[in-house]
């Protein structure tokens, strides 16, 4: 009899055991194949890609509110103020190592070439993917309400733009929010990608 309660207390305990592990490996903390997976598609430098987003910048103790329309496909990136308000109908357009400013409101146009400054914009996702790559050591990755989070401390960067974090929805596998933070870990630009197509 004592035989047969000691067997049935090592059977729970192992099955204890492997639920606890279960839900260990699937928890949380941990990214799955499959997840990190997603996270390579959309970090991927050749990522083509449609969006309209709504981009909160905060300055001070002010904070403003735009909607953007963004593309990325192959070697031309564009991104357009479509939001009314002063840059309506603002235009930044990248094709071929040129880079275009544009005011559509007012008819304005400005070109510079090989200027990489203002040609790597933080805005873009594929911005971020590059910096991902480049910040490898630096990255955290993690399940946290239905959304894979990528956070990642910059390594070439400067106390305005230091840490980033991009929250993807782990069901879509779409971007869902970029946030961008300074050096003393406050939110400078939230992007909240209100509409993606990835092709």
């Amino acid at each position: 009899m004592k035989k047969k309660y000691i067997f049935l207390i090592l059977f729970l305990i192992l099955i204890f055991a492997i639920f606890y592990y279960k839900n260990f490996i699937n928890g949380n903390n941990i990214i799955s194949k499959n997840q990190e997976e997603i996270i390579e598609s959309i970090l991927s430098e050749n990522v083509n890609y449609n969006a309209e987003m709504k981009v909160t910048v905060y300055s001070n103790k002010n904070e403003h509110i735009y909607k953007l329309k963004q593309e990325e496909k192959d070697n031309y990136s564009y991104q357009k103020v479509i939001s009314s308000g002063d840059i309506e109908g603002l235009l930044i357009e990248i094709k071929e190592n040129k880079l275009y400013i544009k005011n559509t409101k007012l008819k304005l146009e400005k070109i510079y070439e090989d200027y990489k400054e203002v040609t790597n914009d933080y805005l873009f996702l594929r911005t971020f993917g590059k910096e991902y790559k480049e910040s490898s050591e630096n990255v955290k990755k993690f399940e946290e309400n239905e959304e894979i989070v990528v956070k990642m401390e910059l390594k070439n960067s400067n106390k305005y733009i230091k840490y980033k974090e991009l929250y993807i929805d782990k069901n879509t596998g779409y971007p869902k929010k970029l946030i961008i933070k300074n050096s003393d870990k406050q939110v400078i630009v939230c992007i909240e990608y209100t509409n993606i197509e990835i092709m």
